[in-house]
């Protein structure tokens, strides 16, 4: 782990209750490792009135409480501040020191349902889709769209699909690819992402996620198409 400084980032209010930290544009390792390091730092050290921190892939948001924030004598512009003086302080990056989450999956199938289709429209065997889906570690680089579906990434640009335009019911455990990015349905739900395979590993443990942001999943094929 290093001490680092951070070298640069945007700072905005996202409506009346909410303070956005962007720390870039891009999907990138490196961007991602400030957004959980600051994470962690409000975290240790919170500011009385903030309720939630929301990571995402370049940005951390801070939804405050108004009348928490009012009452003790700060406006929206003193709250920036506040914000401001704890991004000078030193943080330190963790790189690939976080949890290793390694996932049986089994590819194609019933559960598998677009294996087949993406091995067509990618001029590929379906034996080379689950080779190039199975072979990266992949990073958590934010969690959404409902409870403890974690967005991994990057996901070999040989298997990059659009989402469907018509989202279908998943199931738990639906293992999916869409863009550069690949998932975990951790229950029912509505998606459009393209479903290859299914695991059994448990996400939702008492109703939180088992897979947090900075965690690493390598998934390990357990059958032969």
């Amino acid at each position: 782990m290093n001490s680092e400084h951070q070298k640069g980032y945007d700072i905005y209010a996202l409506g009346d209750s909410a303070v956005t930290i962007e720390f870039g544009k891009n999907i990138h390792p490196e961007i991602n490792d400030q957004v959980i390091a600051r994470l962690k730092q409000f975290e240790e050290k919170p500011i009385k009135g903030i309720i939630d921190l929301i990571p995402s892939y370049h940005s951390l948001t801070l939804c405050f409480d108004l009348s928490t924030i009012a009452k003790q004598k700060m406006g929206l512009n003193s709250l920036i501040d506040l914000v401001k003086s704890y991004l000078e302080e030193p943080i330190k990056l963790q790189h690939n020191s976080s949890k290793l989450h390694e996932i049986p999956v089994i590819y194609g199938g019933k559960n598998g349902m677009d294996l087949l289709r993406v091995s067509q429209e990618k001029g590929i065997s379906p034996k080379e889709v689950i080779r190039l889906h199975a072979e990266p570690t992949y990073r958590v680089y934010m969690l959404g769209f409902i409870p403890g579906f974690a967005y991994l990434g990057e996901l070999h640009q040989a298997l990059s699909m659009p989402r469907k335009s018509i989202p279908q019911p998943m199931i738990p455990g639906s293992i999916g690819i869409a863009g550069l990015q690949t998932g975990i349905y951790p229950s029912f739900s509505p998606g459009g992402w393209n479903i290859i395979g299914h695991t059994d590993y448990p996400l939702l443990k008492d109703d939180m996620p088992m897979l947090q942001a900075g965690d690493r999943v390598k998934f390990i094929p357990q059958n032969q198409v």
